[in-house]
């Protein structure tokens, strides 16, 4: 239980610090992240605790947000041309770091996986 309050506890802090810079790309993560680490735990089923986890990834919001905003655009989309506007939208963030000095990839990188990786720890806590 000490693991997941420190793992909330940087979720809250660093949603927190990237509301103050990019409050959609806050909103966004509290709005996927904030349900499913609350609600994971060593014990239960970590099955369903595990597909939710891979869910709220920020890859896979990335993507699902991608499939659902060319459906809203009523341009659907096949899943290999979704695919292929992701690996866009990663090349266009890591392009967009490097010219213009924008924080969200290394944000992403630096404090939105680890924290992912924590709630991985405590949903296969021994």
């Amino acid at each position: 239980m000490t693991l997941k309050l420190l793992s909330l506890l940087y979720l809250a802090m660093q949603l927190g610090c990237i509301a103050l810079i990019n409050f959609s790309l806050g909103f966004l993560l509290a709005v996927t992240m904030v349900p499913v680490a609350a609600i994971v735990q060593p014990v239960g089923p970590k099955y369903v605790y595990a597909v939710l986890l891979v869910l709220v990834t920020p890859a896979a919001t990335l993507l699902l947000s991608i499939f659902l905003y060319q459906e809203l655009i009523e341009y659907p989309v096949s899943l290999l041309e979704c695919w292929q506007l992701f690996l866009q939208a990663v090349a266009e963030g890591l392009l967009d770091h490097y010219l213009y000095g924008s924080i969200v990839f290394p944000f992403v990188a630096i404090f939105v996986y680890p924290c992912w990786l924590l709630l991985w720890n405590v949903l296969f806590w021994k």
